[in-house]
């Protein structure tokens, strides 16, 4: 078990000092995210302002679609995702001040809406589930998320048969450390159908105007590091051109 561990700590800085290789490489790369993983183990990051702006341009209202794939290269079931940190380049800037507050309780009625305001995006979630001696099971759901305080939002999904579940999935913003990174998004995933399930999937695009975006650099990058309830960490990181 000792040994499995250093193996995966290892990989893990390995998969960190690469992902930050390659993002460092340039604008030659385009377009793209970059899948990083350990040996079977795999996750993808999407970060993707529109319109998307011109270093010439200045700051710029954009929508930003925000999204983190996990899978594995065998097709076998992943373990389960515990929690995802986004980090977004300092260009990229979000102003929730003028979005009221949504207070959602657990009562809510399944498959509605926990607030009529607060909604800031909305998107899909996609988990997979894998009971004791079964095949897994994929269900796709939809996802919504809610400004809950100054700093703070809550992703709302529900997760239709066969598994039937509501998702409360808390995210606290902060500032980004030193370097590229200006905001910092970490959200706290619960656990799904008992532990059996793992998040293969959470993707959200929030309304033009919260997040404002510049291109002096010619470039945009991002990353997403996720941790999973076997002390995996895995980081990948998203670069745009501009």
């Amino acid at each position: 078990m000792g040994a499995r561990r250093f193996h995966q700590g290892l990989g893990a800085a390995l998969a960190i000092c690469l992902v930050t290789a390659l993002v460092g490489a340039g604008p030659s790369l385009g377009d793209e995210s970059i899948d990083i993983g350990l040996p079977n183990l795999r996750t993808r990051l999407v970060a993707t302002p529109a319109p998307i702006p011109a270093p010439s341009e200045g700051r710029m209202p954009v929508s930003l679609r925000l999204a983190d794939s996990i899978w594995t290269d065998d097709g076998s079931h992943p373990p389960a995702a515990t929690g995802a940190r986004f980090e977004l380049d300092e260009q990229l800037r979000l102003d929730m001040a003028d979005v009221p507050i949504c207070k959602p309780t657990s009562r809510i009625p399944r498959d509605q809406s926990p607030c009529d305001e607060g909604k800031v995006a909305s998107g899909r979630i996609q988990v997979e589930v894998q009971f004791s001696e079964q095949q897994p099971i994929r269900v796709l759901g939809d996802a919504t998320a809610y400004k809950t305080g100054a700093r703070s939002m809550m992703i709302y999904a529900f997760l239709p048969a066969p598994v039937t579940a509501t998702l409360f999935v808390p995210v606290t913003i902060d500032r980004g450390g030193s370097g590229i990174y200006g905001l910092e998004a970490t959200a706290s995933i619960p656990k799904i159908a008992g532990g059996s399930g793992s998040l293969t999937y959470l993707g959200l695009r929030f309304r033009k105007g919260l997040f404002s975006a510049a291109c002096p650099k010619r470039r945009l990058q991002s990353r997403v590091t996720d941790t999973f309830a076997d002390g995996t960490r895995l980081t990948g990181g998203s670069i745009t051109t501009c």
